[in-house]
């Protein structure tokens, strides 16, 4: 019983190190879109965050010559 265990281990070991599948063949590819969507929608939200406050920076600056 035991070698069969031990047996059954190694065979499972050996199927787990087989060939890896594309993410689109497998049931998890629209959680995956659905994540680098959400990354894609954080990457352009922090851009317009950041040009909001270059802009905001720079009108600051040009607010504070002015009064000089």
């Amino acid at each position: 019983m035991r070698t069969a265990l031990i047996s059954l281990c190694c065979v499972v070991l050996l199927f787990a190190c087989g060939e890896k599948k594309d993410i689109k063949d497998t049931v998890f590819a629209p959680q995956v879109k659905a994540l680098e969507k959400a990354r894609s929608v954080e990457n352009t939200l922090k851009q317009g965050e950041e040009k909001n406050r270059e802009a905001l920076e720079s009108s600051e600056k040009s607010g504070t010559t002015e009064q000089r």
